[in-house]
């Protein structure tokens, strides 16, 4: 009876351990921006952002299996994010080369502002 609870708890132990290697994500801050977009935007309209904030503390991110990232994988990255808060660029901006599992890519993390009076969706 002792083997049969030791064989169950180092499954259990090892399933633990597995789920837990499997879902972290390994981050490496590699830029900050103070504004950042891949639209074309309004910059006159940037005086008073605090009143233009649509989201604080979005994130975007864009990942892949292939080895070598795309080119356009911080495009990507930096669209995910100011899609999910309907504005049309980011201010205070930090990305980070990003590795989960056999994926990797990039995350973008930042306030999404809208300068624009049309949205683009």
């Amino acid at each position: 009876m002792t083997v049969k609870k030791g064989v169950i708890g180092l499954a259990v132990l090892l399933a633990l351990v597995l789920t837990g290697c499997a879902s972290n994500m390994e981050k490496h801050r590699i830029g900050q921006f103070t504004v950042i977009s891949t639209r074309n935007v309004e910059l006159h309209n940037l005086g008073q952002t605090h009143r233009k904030i649509k989201a604080r503390g979005v994130e975007g991110i864009y990942l892949t299996e292939s080895k070598e990232v795309d080119q356009n994988a911080i495009t990507y990255a930096v669209e995910d994010a100011v899609n999910k808060a309907s504005g049309d660029l980011m201010i205070n901006c930090v990305i980070y080369r990003v590795k989960k599992g056999k994926e990797n890519g990039y995350l973008v993390y930042g306030d999404v502002i809208q300068t624009l009076k049309e949205s683009y969706e």
